[in-house]
């Protein structure tokens, strides 16, 4: 069993549909999402797909996927994937798209979109020793607030309130200018749990989060805390 980490770090960017994030494994990703993912065309990762096509190695059905959230991904090295609705989209890819997509998981940005309408892909997921760094582009940012709410009420000993579209917006709101999360820093009141949310700003060399936390803790440009229990979430 992978043990879950406990410090998080994440910066979303609605506008580009952009979240960079530590913390959070591809076997939770897949878990906390509230719509699952049918199909991954695998473009980085020493994973051996059932299909193959343009040379890409293809996972199709919720079964296989599944399958592969209990290997050590982060063993990989880098591991990329795009998802993609029906099997049969792989074969309307052309040479130009396909170029796009190994430049995307080469360089971690895409040449123009993420996101290809014959794949009606919902994620580009471009990660380096899962878990320590992901960029991920996502057509509905909100769905991965509700992979992060997930992780969040995981890590609690208590029942806590279900999903809710004002939590949603709030956590958007915190995370855009980019936050840290120590899940260890969890206080246990009589009527709930407060999670300190640190906004520290843009990262992109997790290392230097992880060796100077308590620096990043105190140097943090604010601090809020995150109150939750089988009733309510706020932030304050």
């Amino acid at each position: 069993m992978i043990k879950p980490r406990r410090i998080l770090y994440i910066k979303i960017t609605p506008e580009e549909k952009q979240i960079i994030y530590s913390g959070i494994e591809f076997f939770e990703f897949v878990k906390y999402l509230s719509s699952s993912i049918s199909n991954l065309l695998l473009i980085k990762g020493n994973y051996y797909g059932t299909r193959y096509m343009h040379n890409f190695e293809l996972l199709e059905g919720k079964e296989l996927i599944d399958k592969l959230a209990e290997v050590n991904i982060a063993a990989f090295g880098d591991f990329c994937f795009v998802d993609y609705a029906m099997p049969h989209m792989i074969a309307k890819l052309n040479d130009q798209q396909i170029a796009e997509i190994l430049f995307m998981a080469h360089m971690r940005k895409p040449i123009k979109s993420p996101f290809f309408e014959e794949l009606k892909n919902r994620f580009a997921y471009l990660a380096h020793d899962d878990g320590w760094y992901c960029k991920l582009y996502c057509q509905n940012v909100c769905e991965f607030t509700h992979v992060l709410y997930g992780k969040i009420v995981d890590s609690l000993n208590i029942p806590v309130m279900c999903y809710s579209k004002d939590m949603e917006k709030h956590l958007l709101q915190l995370a855009s200018t980019g936050i840290l999360i120590d899940l260890d820093d969890t206080f246990y009141l009589k009527n709930g749990a407060n999670i300190t949310i640190y906004t520290i700003g843009e990262f992109s060399d997790m290392d230097r989060i992880l060796n100077n936390l308590q620096l990043v803790k105190t140097s943090a440009i604010s601090r809020n805390n995150l109150f939750i229990n089988e009733n309510e979430w706020f932030v304050s």
